[in-house]
């Protein structure tokens, strides 16, 4: 392969990052990465937190090569498909109780945006056109389309497209290391779900359609996990004030944090579900709208169809993928591994502790979050053009690690932090690994002790 094509300005790819000279992957296998010149990448991050069957799965390959020699597409709208409604079963048969219809997409920007149209369908169905504000919360992301960035809060992703993005009421979110009310759980009596109520309140309940939040926070919050009372309390709002619950699960979702869906920590389930990234392992690209009978029905009985539709919508072949992830998630038993090798990674991961530029290491499951501060006593961030989670990064990239950079969680401008998510087939070798790499990057930017000044 041509030396050129490594370079981020060569060839005729638009890069996302253009000013990076990229390796080139020719093969992966379990947690690892290989690149044409043989070099290893353990890959701590699941790529996008979406491999979590582990790369190199023969048994998703040759799914998707029998569907596609047998019957690769036809239109959603005209045809159903033998692994469309297996798929379908199989992801109900997981879900949270009561979401008993899905309606199959190709990304997770795509599933919320559906989700969100989906909510905003149901009251104008049900009589209650008036129902038109979604509260979202900070930090937040949940997806790169133009309304999507709309529901998130991620200042670097929004700052280009601002006359097209719609205001949307935003409220604390539960990041209690981080607390926007500057409270201490558990004397806080969970008062950042109180602060729904009060939104509701403020915009008027007539107004508002749907609570839109991840269970878990994903890369925005560096899984941060709500307190245990945070969601029951939530619910008990949501349906006391007329208000749906979309749960936004395309990253903590099939898995991810040792149950199949992160709601299921909390006992309580909503009324609507986006899922993506592991529902087809990275082997496709799928995700998913899951809802209760009761929305989906409303819609029906007005003698109208559910006004969504994208044409790679339900493909067999990608289907054909995510039907089989779900059978080997569930035959190997892949979940409760995520389960029983959380502590152990967030276990490694406490040790980064020690540096001073750590200020707090988080998650569960195999979803975990290291937060850097330049002051660990008053947890003030690193300035935002210091760079420091993507100097990280870099760092762990060329020490043949991969993990997540994230930065802006603090204030929405500021604060950087590294996720780490790899495949549910991780080792106890390759969590060690993971820490020692990741602690000899944040070294190299942070200095040998691991202090405060972060070096340019």
């Amino acid at each position: 392969m041509p030396r050129a094509v490594r370079r981020a300005a060569g060839g005729h790819v638009l890069h996302r990052r253009l000013h990076r000279t990229y390796p080139v992957a020719v093969r992966g296998r379990g947690s690892w990465i290989e690149d044409d010149q043989g070099k290893r990448y353990l890959d701590a991050a699941g790529g996008a937190m979406v491999v979590n069957l582990g790369h190199g799965r023969a048994e998703i390959a040759r799914a998707i090569g029998r569907q596609a020699e047998r019957l690769a597409y036809v239109n959603g709208t005209q045809f159903t498909t033998e692994p469309l409604e297996a798929l379908a079963s199989a992801l109900v048969e997981v879900a949270p109780k009561g979401l008993t219809k899905a309606h199959f997409l190709t990304s997770g920007s795509e599933a919320v945006e559906a989700a969100v149209k989906l909510a905003l369908q149901y009251w104008v169905e049900r009589g209650e056109p008036g129902k038109v504000r979604i509260l979202a919360r900070r930090p937040a992301y949940h997806g790169n389309t133009i309304a999507t960035l709309s529901l998130g809060s991620r200042g670097t992703y929004r700052k280009y497209f601002g006359e097209w993005l719609r205001g949307v009421p935003r409220i604390a979110g539960p990041t209690c290391w981080r607390c926007p009310l500057d409270k201490a759980y558990p004397f806080c009596a969970v008062a950042c779900a109180d602060e729904l109520e009060k939104a509701i309140d403020a915009l008027g309940e007539e107004t508002v359609a749907a609570f839109l939040a991840e269970p878990v926070f994903g890369a925005s919050g560096a899984a941060a996990v709500p307190p245990k009372e945070y969601w029951p309390k939530v619910r008990e709002i949501c349906d006391r004030r007329s208000i749906l619950w979309i749960a936004d699960e395309v990253l903590t979702g099939m898995g991810r944090t040792g149950k199949w869906f992160a709601v299921d920590y909390y006992g309580v389930a909503p009324d609507i579900l986006a899922v993506g990234k592991g529902i087809a392992g990275g082997y496709a690209p799928l995700s998913a709208v899951l809802a209760r009978e009761e929305i989906v029905g409303t819609i029906g009985r007005a003698g109208h169809d559910f006004q969504h539709q994208q044409t790679f919508a339900q493909t067999p072949v990608i289907c054909a993928a995510g039907l089989a992830t779900i059978r080997v998630l569930k035959g190997r038993r892949l979940v409760e591994r995520a389960a029983r090798m959380g502590p152990a990674l967030l276990k490694a991961l406490g040790g980064l502790k020690r540096l001073e530029c750590v200020g707090d290491v988080r998650g569960i499951g195999l979803l975990a979050g290291i937060e850097f501060v330049a002051d660990r006593e008053k947890k003030t961030p690193f300035p935002r053009e210091a760079r420091f989670c993507e100097r990280v990064a870099e760092a762990a990239f060329e020490r043949g690690l991969i993990v997540w950079a994230q930065g802006g969680d603090a204030d929405g401008v500021d604060g950087d932090s590294i996720v780490v998510a790899p495949p549910f087939t991780v080792t106890s070798f390759e969590i060690g690994q993971i820490a020692r790499r990741l602690e000899e990057a944040i070294r190299v930017v942070a200095g040998p002790g691991g202090g405060r000044g972060a070096r340019s």
